[in-house]
């Protein structure tokens, strides 16, 4: 669509969270990395999360992975955890995702493409760190990379993930900070910050 001399009249507006995220308590957090949406290769590439866990899963014997969701290709996913004799590591299946944001301390996300992310936005409303590849536009309208999260730059490298995770979980401190960042970051994504914004533009056109 042509939009030419009428660009200056388009504005977006974000779809909001509306998992409810008051009371949770950052420092109790659980040594838990989770991914949750679709179990499928093609966009969402969920196999990515065993590779990655491959590598981590020796060096942090104390951390678990779990992934919540299903989808086409969760047979195949379980079945290269199994073949692999991949440790503390479960598949949940489709699952209300507010408790596994409550209690995990960090939220992995290896799609190739994604649309806007709202997983994103829910995860760090609970105040869980996101490692998100930035693979699409919006991430970078959402995460502040090294402060409420961590982009890592596409391509994907399965090398860089592992060693942006392991950072990550080496260090309580930074886990800790950009927790409550990623909170205030995810504020502005609130039902109500987005109802302002659409109350605002209301008033704009009619005035």
């Amino acid at each position: 669509m042509w939009i030419g001399e009428n660009e200056h009249k388009l504005q977006a507006i974000f779809n909001p969270v509306t998992i409810k995220a008051d009371s949770i308590d950052l420092l109790s957090k659980q040594k838990e990395i989770v991914y949750v949406g679709r179990i499928e290769y093609n966009q969402k590439r969920t196999f990515r999360l065993i590779e990655i866990w491959e590598h981590l899963q020796p060096l942090f014997p104390d951390w678990k992975l779990t992934i919540v969701g299903d989808g086409p290709d969760r047979n195949d996913l379980e079945k290269r955890i199994s073949t692999k004799g991949l440790k503390q590591i479960s598949v949940e299946g489709f699952r209300n995702p507010a408790e596994y944001y409550a209690r995990a301390a960090i939220l992995l996300l290896v799609s190739e493409y994604e649309g806007f992310g709202l997983v994103l936005n829910e995860g760090m409303m609970h105040g869980v760190v996101p490692v998100v590849l930035g693979s699409y536009a919006a991430v970078y309208d959402i995460v502040e990379h090294g402060v409420s999260g961590i982009i890592v730059s596409y391509p994907y490298s399965e090398t860089k993930f592992v060693d942006e995770v392991k950072k990550l979980m080496d260090d309580s401190n930074m886990r800790e900070t950009m927790a409550f960042n990623a909170r205030k970051s995810a504020s502005m994504f609130s039902l109500k910050a987005i109802a302002d914004q659409w109350e605002e533009l209301f008033k704009r056109i009619q005035s």
